[in-house]
């Protein structure tokens, strides 16, 4: 869940960039891409270049209002969206208070641990909601990036990697850092800081 945070300073808001209905947003998705450092925002996977990846409007009931904006646009692969559940979820709490666009107050209220994500306090309704708004736990999901992770695991355990060895590989090779919450959960270790501009 990195890749929700929203920045004040984004080229999107200072160039008033906006959804256009039938219209070209290929500048839109490449901007949302850069500031997503190349990751689907809801399912943390590495994005490739033959995969599809759309403009997902967070809030559906949003789009093509005057409510449609910067924060409520996510570069993320179209079957991203198979996930998420929109009808069960319109008029969410999690809507009024993007709480997880702050990725410090979202580190407060969502951990990841055994493959699952989970509200740390577990009377946060709020929490709980957005998990499962965006299908964060949805088995195929779930199944795709544990099989990711084990094999990497067992890959870098074969070989004897070190940490070094491993930030030097995922630096060679940035797709492997897809599901970025759960390797850093296997290896006890934030990658993210690879990702640094």
């Amino acid at each position: 869940m990195k890749f929700l945070s929203k920045k004040t300073d984004s080229t999107i808001l200072t160039q008033g960039i906006v959804y256009k209905e039938k219209g070209k947003n290929t500048k839109l998705r490449a901007l949302l891409i850069d500031e997503q450092k190349n990751y689907c925002a809801y399912t943390e996977k590495y994005l490739q270049p033959l995969e599809q990846v759309d403009v997902e409007h967070f809030n559906s009931k949003l789009k093509n209002t005057i409510y449609d904006n910067y924060y409520n646009y996510y570069a993320v692969i179209t079957t991203a969206n198979k996930y998420k559940k929109d009808e069960q979820y319109q008029g969410a709490s999690f809507f009024q208070n993007p709480f997880y666009q702050d990725s410090k107050k979202l580190n407060e209220r969502i951990s990841f641990s055994n493959n699952i994500y989970f509200e740390i306090d577990e009377n946060d309704i709020e929490a709980k909601n957005l998990i499962d708004f965006l299908g964060l736990n949805h088995p195929k999901l779930s199944e795709e990036r544990k099989k990711h992770v084990n094999r990497i695991s067992d890959h870098f355990q074969n070989a004897g990697f070190t940490l070094d060895k491993i930030k030097e590989h995922f630096i060679k090779y940035p797709e492997e850092l897809s599901f970025i919450t759960a390797v850093n959960a296997e290896f006890n270790f934030d990658f993210t800081e690879l990702l640094n501009d």
